[in-house]
């Protein structure tokens, strides 16, 4: 999943770009690379795995997958060509994801939990994140 739209000629090996692998025990790895380079600057074992979401805005990749008590959602970034985690969080929701020329819009749903009298609080707001897209 190339990142740089500007280098569109050049050979995928050679462009800085993600790539999702899904190894035998079913789990995802994310694996980022940098541009011109053979192995990978960003090898991130997600411990998860088919994704529930999964979306690319150039040089952003969001990844929500089906956990246990909770979803996991990553966010990985390139900045500066140098491939890494941006956000970790959890969600017991649909993410919610939106884009305008530069930028990548999240919304997560933040997981609530019943108290000791067994009832769920009021559902918290959602938490926003805006990321940077082709920087």
């Amino acid at each position: 999943m190339p990142t740089d739209m500007k280098t569109w000629t050049e050979p995928l090996g050679e462009r800085q770009r993600f790539e999702l692998r899904h190894c035998g025990d079913d789990k995802i790895i994310v694996v980022g690379y940098e541009r011109r380079k053979a192995t990978p600057s960003l090898v991130f074992d997600t411990g998860d795995g088919y994704p529930r979401f999964l979306a690319q805005a150039e040089n952003v990749l969001v990844f929500q997958s089906v956990g246990g008590a909770s979803d996991h959602v990553y966010v990985f970034t390139f900045h500066a060509g140098k491939p890494s985690l941006a956000l970790r969080t959890a969600t017991k929701d649909v993410i919610q994801v939106r884009q305008s020329n530069t930028e990548l819009f999240l919304a997560v749903p933040l997981p609530t939990y019943s108290g000791p009298d067994g009832k769920f609080p009021p559902r918290p707001a959602v938490k926003e994140w805006t990321f940077a897209i082709g920087r």
